[in-house]
């Protein structure tokens, strides 16, 4: 029986003044807070501390200089690592009404390249949440001086406010361009090590879910990705490490058969024959014979990332 998460739905309504569609807080982190989705573009910045966040079925570990874009209707929450008070997550949130994007490049079209244009239309369609993650603490600076002027009352403080969000835009426009690939990069390295582990956990390897969580991804995106890496679903890759380690010692050892196959997690016999047989196109006797004679090629492991 699945358990169905209670999301909270927020409108824009709640947080924009009269007619000027944009909001920013800095909040401190609890666990009281659920998760939710919105009808407006979030873009929060970890200020302070570590933690989670929760978002769109996953779970990304979060520190000092994240930059998240939230496109609406994605559902997330911030947690904070610890409940301790000493240990606070504070994060820093600015949020645009869904008519933001347009009304800048409509109304100030005369001062925009088409380019500019496009970009900040894009970035308005983005369906996917990315993170990005500053180098010299840019971000953090920039969002402190939006907090500020946001509760300040000087003159011309819509005009500095929308300055210091066009400029925390082209941040994050200038960042999207390569979020795919710096994402996906992380993620293969993550699925390296996990699968490096694997292969010494062959006799009893942990389930779809556990190697999962353990990088912080949920099942189905831990099953796309190992597919996408290896061409296999996880089982068919399990399967295909223990054939090949299996080969090792077959042609290394003189170790029975039946040892062979129980060393690798397999103790029904006519299933190890049979999935050998179909995997190498001989049968576990056979190949040992022609590894002492020709030295059969063990099976090879598929490239990651291809």
């Amino acid at each position: 029986m699945s358990i169905r998460r209670s999301i909270n739905s927020l409108t824009g309504q709640t947080f924009f003044g009269p007619d000027f569609p944009l909001y920013v807080n800095r909040a401190s982190e609890s666990f009281e807070m659920l998760e939710h989705l919105h009808d407006f573009v979030e873009v929060s910045y970890i200020s302070e501390g570590k933690g989670y966040h929760y978002i769109d079925d996953q779970v990304v570990t979060v520190q000092k200089g994240d930059l998240f874009f939230i496109p609406i209707g994605v559902s997330h929450v911030f947690r904070p690592a610890q409940a301790s008070a000493k240990e606070r997550l504070i994060v820093y949130n600015c949020i645009f009404h869904d008519q933001f994007f347009e009304r800048i490049a409509t109304n100030d079209s005369s001062l925009w390249a088409p380019d500019d244009v496009a970009a900040l239309r894009a970035l308005n369609q983005e369906k996917s949440w990315f993170v990005y993650r500053e180098s010299r603490g840019e971000v953090g600076a920039l969002m402190h001086q939006l907090y500020v002027e946001f509760n300040d009352t000087q003159p011309a403080r819509r005009i500095m406010l929308l300055s210091y969000a066009l400029q925390l835009l082209v941040c994050l426009v200038r960042s999207s361009a390569g979020h795919a690939d710096v994402e996906a990069e992380l993620e293969m390295n993550r699925l390296k090590a996990v699968l490096e582990e694997l292969g010494q956990r062959l006799q009893d390897p942990p389930s779809l879910s556990k190697m999962a969580a353990s990088i912080n991804l949920g099942t189905r995106q831990f099953h796309r990705l190992i597919k996408k890496a290896t061409g296999q679903t996880y089982m068919e890759y399990i399967q295909f490490l223990r054939i090949q380690k299996c080969c090792e010692l077959l042609k290394l050892t003189d170790d029975k058969i039946s040892t062979v196959a129980e060393l690798i997690g397999y103790k029904d016999m006519k299933y190890f024959h049979a999935l050998f047989k179909r995997k190498t196109g001989l049968t576990p006797r056979q190949f040992r014979t022609q590894a002492g004679r020709t030295s059969p090629e063990i099976l090879t492991l598929p490239a990651l990332g291809h």
